[in-house]
């Protein structure tokens, strides 16, 4: 048996995030689910567990639409973590706009592995999770 995967739900919606929450933690694998609603919050959150790589989260799923600080400033300001952070953890967007100027600007990011569209409930969970 492999590691737990730890999960952060980054969204402003708490409707959202409550549902995201149940999805995934119906999977065997998942032992920790983080949520929090703004990526000032988020980074703020990373910041404090740089120095605790056993904290670090393996999967972020990221809303792109949020006040204050949108999906994309987040990634522009995530981007200046430190390497082990960023290259440990998988994200993905996950937005309810279907906007291809979204989708097309997620991919500028090379650490954005994926842009979902909500709900998660349509994804195939297992599948974006790292193997263990």
């Amino acid at each position: 048996m492999g590691k737990d995967v730890s999960i952060l739900l980054i969204d402003d919606s708490d409707v959202d995030n409550f549902i995201n929450k149940a999805i995934i933690s119906k999977e065997e694998n998942v032992s920790t689910i983080t949520t929090l609603t703004s990526g000032t919050d988020a980074l703020n959150h990373l910041n404090s567990i740089i120095d605790e790589p056993e904290n670090y989260p393996d999967v972020i799923f990221l809303d792109i639409k949020m006040p204050r600080m949108n999906g994309f400033e987040f990634l522009d300001e995530y981007i200046k973590l430190p390497e082990s952070l960023i290259n440990h953890c998988t994200l993905y967007i996950l937005s309810s706009s279907l906007d291809s100027i979204d989708s097309n600007k997620g991919k500028e990011y090379p650490i954005v592995k994926k842009h979902l569209t909500k709900p998660l409930a349509h994804h195939q969970i297992a599948k974006l999770l790292p193997e263990v």
